[in-house]
């Protein structure tokens, strides 16, 4: 009795199976249709057809949709969440690279992911590049080899550094205050503030 409470209530989510579902119930209008366990190399002529059909198709290059194979959502959810722990355990591990992402950013966060994705391409870029300091700021030009000094071109002695923009540069305090809630700010303050503030900070001091 469970088997066929368990066939009533079982939830097709793959389009092709629905497809064959739907041949099956329109035959079966017109047509006696019952499903039968076939036992391999048994000779049958339908089964030996299929059999035909499935070695052809493999010397052929698949075309389509990818992955070839169908892939359940559990397997995705625990593939995405295995990423998700390595990405967390190389942060904590690599901590001689990415000096200037450390001092902004806490932890890989699937909450700012989730925002990064909402922003169009522009925002997501340069969001994305002033907090980990790959931009357009004279100390990664420098590492680059595109500018000759590290040193804010704004004036003073202190190193263009996304940090330094951020959090301390005395000429952007009243912007700072108005998008940032602060006229100056330590890096880990930095951390606790929404992507959509430092887009809006970015996007207000015009910075390139």
């Amino acid at each position: 009795m469970l088997v066929f409470v368990l066939i009533v209530w079982w939830l097709t989510m793959s389009s092709l199976v629905q497809q064959c579902q739907k041949a099956l119930n329109d035959i079966s209008t017109h047509h006696s249709v019952g499903l039968f366990r076939v036992a391999r190399h048994s000779w049958r002529s339908g089964n030996e057809i299929a059999n035909g059909i499935t070695r052809e198709g493999t010397v052929h290059q698949f075309a389509g949709p990818e992955p070839a194979l169908g892939v359940s959502r559990q397997l995705t959810r625990r593939i995405k969440r295995w990423i998700d722990n390595r990405h967390v355990a190389m942060w904590r591990v690599l901590t001689s690279t990415q000096t200037q992402a450390r001092k902004l950013i806490l932890r890989p966060s699937p909450i700012a992911k989730t925002r990064l994705l909402s922003f169009n391409r522009m925002q997501s870029r340069a969001v994305t590049g002033l907090l980990t300091g790959h931009n357009t700021l004279r100390t990664h030009l420098d590492a680059m080899g595109l500018t000759d000094s590290p040193l804010c071109r704004r004036g003073g002695a202190e190193e263009e550094t996304s940090a330094h923009i951020l959090c301390e540069y005395e000429a952007l305090a009243v912007l700072r205050h108005t998008y940032l809630g602060s006229c100056f700010l330590d890096p880990e303050e930095i951390r606790s503030l929404s992507l959509k503030k430092i887009w809006n900070f970015i996007k207000g001091t015009g910075l390139p």
